[in-house]
């Protein structure tokens, strides 16, 4: 069965119908229900091939919906910031990213580990589409208007390397910092990104 790619096309679409998915997913969970790929793409509307191209199965999805239950939308994050804020938004998107992996490293290591895995078998196809470069996008909303379009991706590209559980890892195990350092090392390192 064809992959779906989230690199192009109608991007907006694709990621409606995969938050669609991993929302269902969420709501059959809480409910202590047994989920399948099946089940929650009929619980959603969404016909059974269609949620095979985002999900691969089960347990990919299980894994994705179970995490996406511990993470906010950019309307919750930055709620109660004013748009023109940026440096309260990237000290918000610096905060909260911090205390999302550190409070669930082992469960985001464990994620990391099987998504790397997934990436190098072709057959069991490759998809990650998490909400760091949205929650960045919206962080970075006061110079969408005064950056250019290209300089604006590469920030945003950028910051994407430290809003990860990838980055926490190589912090840890190999820069052997402790989250209290890290923390630093993040700020230092993203508000030279943004704030030059």
């Amino acid at each position: 069965m064809a992959k779906l790619s989230l690199d192009g096309g109608r991007i907006a679409q694709k990621l409606k119908t995969r938050e669609t998915l991993i929302a269902v997913a969420n709501t059959l969970l809480l409910q202590g229900k047994d989920i399948s790929v099946e089940l929650v793409a009929k619980e959603a509307g969404i016909s059974k091939a269609t949620a095979y191209r985002y999900f691969t199965g089960t347990e990919v999805l299980r894994r994705e919906a179970s995490l996406q239950l511990k993470a906010k939308t950019s309307d919750d994050l930055f709620a109660n910031i004013p748009e023109k804020d940026l440096k309260a938004r990237v000290n918000k998107l610096i905060d909260y990213h911090f205390e999302l992996f550190t409070k669930n490293e082992t469960e985001f290591r464990l994620f990391l580990s099987s998504v790397i895995s997934e990436s190098i078998h072709p057959k069991s196809g490759y998809s990650r589409a998490g909400r760091r470069i949205v929650l960045i996008e919206e962080a970075l909303k006061p110079l969408r208007k005064t950056t250019d379009p290209a300089t604006f991706k590469h920030m945003v590209n950028a910051l994407s390397i430290f809003f990860g559980i990838e980055s926490i890892t190589v912090l840890k195990d190999l820069c052997k910092l402790d989250n209290e350092a890290i923390l630093e090392t993040w700020r230092w390192s993203v508000h030279r990104i943004v704030f030059g």
